[in-house]
């Protein structure tokens, strides 16, 4: 059987001569559209070019996700202390493009620094002694290059007892901030009195409450004072700083005890902030715009 020519070049796939023979209206929708996708493609690669350039050298958070371990000492079946569950929560954080100081921030946040031993530290201890019932930690602050977190340890010894552990971090850094990073020098007795002023109040109003319940506590409060040498431990929100002061009541009067926690606005503390320091990003805003 015969075929036309045209066919024949069809199906030998020459595409330059299928464009000769083409109509001429065809072989311009042809062309454009080849040249739209190549424009396409341009636009394309170019936009991803622009995106990694401007991508950061740093983020300015971090993900977190949750570990948890249960240890177990003894058999199901036997009595308390012989057969003991403690529940250990932990972070785990990723997120940082930068490696040195993504494993910076993990040590800062582990739990050998925040309890001086590693997991398997305290599960060996756990089979040893049964005074471990808990560990749990809360993010109070994952933005603006700044991770806040309170760990919470919790045991039973011959009473319950709890107790905190905080950490704030640089994600610039990975180190915990302290006072020098954070405020003016000049103003370190400055703030430690503004403090310490919101603390005494509290202390009246603890003594007050102590007294009317028949509990004495003026002596382990009296010469409480909040000094520059406590400024090192505040946490962050938006809205402003919380200093922490831990008063070290023991777990029979512990419900007696101060909050120790001290709240002050970032307008109230805008002139003992370092602008360029690692605060500097919260401070309020003028009305021309401009962080004071």
């Amino acid at each position: 059987m015969k075929f036309p020519l045209l066919v024949v070049l069809l199906m030998a796939g020459c595409p330059v001569l299928v464009d000769s023979v083409l109509p001429a209206k065809a072989q311009v929708r042809s062309s454009t559209t080849r040249s739209q996708t190549t424009l396409e493609n341009v636009s394309t690669d170019r936009s991803h070019q622009l995106a990694l350039s401007s991508k950061p050298t740093f983020s300015d958070r971090v993900l977190i996700e949750p570990k948890t371990v249960t240890f177990i000492r003894g058999k199901k079946g036997q009595e308390y202390p012989n057969y003991k569950e403690a529940i250990v929560k932990y972070p785990q954080v990723t997120g940082l493009t930068d490696q040195t100081v993504l494993k910076n921030v993990q040590a800062t946040v582990s739990l050998k620094s925040v309890m001086g031993q590693s997991l398997d530290e305290l599960r060996t201890e756990f089979q040893e002694s049964w005074w471990l019932s808990e560990v749990d930690y809360t993010v109070n602050y994952n933005q603006h290059s700044l991770l806040d977190l309170t760990f919470t340890i919790s045991g039973v010894g011959a009473y319950p007892s709890t107790y905190e552990k905080h950490r704030l971090v640089s994600l610039k850094t990975g180190k915990v901030l302290k006072a020098a990073d954070v405020f003016k020098k000049e103003s370190f007795g400055t703030i430690a009195g503004m403090v310490d002023q919101a603390m005494q109040v509290e202390i009246k109003q603890a003594i007050a409450k102590g007294n009317e319940g028949g509990a004495d506590i003026r002596d382990r409060l009296s010469n409480k004072r909040f000094q520059s040498r406590n400024l090192n431990t505040f946490s962050v929100s938006d809205k402003g700083i919380t200093f922490l002061y831990d008063f070290g009541f023991p777990h029979v009067i512990l419900a007696l005890e101060p909050s120790g926690r001290y709240f002050f606005s970032y307008d109230q503390l805008k002139a003992h902030i370092k602008p360029g320091g690692a605060l500097g990003v919260l401070l309020p805003q003028t009305a021309t715009g401009v962080r004071g």
